[in-house]
C-alpha cells in the first residue's frame, strides 16, 4: 500500500525552492531492516513485561509506601509477589533470577 499524496505537495511557495536542494529527503528504511533499539536500553531476553491494572486508590498507596520508604513502586510490588510466591510453596524472586542479576 503506498502512502497517500500530500495535499501541500504540488504547491509552489516562495522560497521552497531553496529548502528542497538544501536538506535532501531522508531514506524511509527498509521492511526487512530491525528496528534501532532505543539508546541505553539493552536486551533482556530473562525478563518479561507485563502490566497490571490497579484500582487508583492501591495505586495510591503504594505510591505512599514506596516514598515513605525511599524505594520504588516497582520494588513494593516485587515484595508483594515474592510473598505470594513463598506462599503458594515456591522459591523466592531472589533465587528465581538468573545469577549475575541483582
Amino acid at each position: 500500500m503506498s502512502k497517500r499524496p500530500s495535499l501541500i505537495g504540488g504547491l509552489s511557495l516562495p522560497g521552497a525552492e531553496t529548502c528542497e536542494t538544501a536538506a535532501p529527503a531522508a531514506a524511509e528504511p527498509s521492511p526487512s531492516a530491525p528496528a534501532p533499539k532505543p539508546a541505553g536500553r539493552r536486551a533482556r531476553p530473562d525478563v518479561v513485561h507485563t502490566s497490571v491494572y490497579l484500582p487508583r486508590e492501591v495505586h495510591r498507596r503504594l505510591r505512599e509506601i514506596a516514598f515513605t520508604r525511599d524505594v520504588k513502586v516497582h520494588d513494593v510490588i516485587m515484595e508483594g509477589i515474592d510473598a505470594a510466591l513463598q506462599k503458594h510453596g515456591h522459591p523466592s524472586v531472589a533465587s528465581l533470577k538468573p545469577k549475575g542479576e541483582a
